[in-house]
């Protein structure tokens, strides 16, 4: 099976979406850590009331995973399900044939001698 072109194109796609996925998810966090460690000023910056820039982009750490969550969904229902239903029809039809012919590899070999009572 996984000489198969459609698993390769498929391991292919979802490690593509991986690696950007998990690219987005640590360059956000780094990016929230570098400058809150080199602009601490930037950071306190007020927006609204309470609200500082520094808080603002810490929440935003949860929209950006939701995002990346969402976009795992999307990927999953567009990309990878179908390939992978295609996939499993293609091991069903497979495993149908060799049963099938394993069935008529027993009906037409020659049995040995057996074992009969008198």
């Amino acid at each position: 099976m996984s000489r198969q072109p459609a698993y390769q194109s498929l391991r292919r796609t979802h490690r593509r979406f991986g690696v950007r996925a998990t690219a987005a998810a640590v360059g956000g966090f780094l990016l929230y850590v570098l400058l809150s460690s080199f602009l601490p000023g930037l950071m306190n910056t007020s927006l609204s009331g309470h609200l500082t820039i520094g808080l603002a982009l810490g929440l935003g750490q949860f929209v950006l995973m939701a995002v990346i969550a969402w976009r795992y969904l999307v990927h999953m229902r567009t990309r990878v399900t179908p390939v992978v239903r295609g996939l499993r029809g293609l091991v069903r039809h497979q495993e149908a044939t060799e049963r099938e012919r394993a069935a008529f590899e027993a009906r037409t070999t020659p049995r040995a001698e057996e074992f009969r009572p008198w």
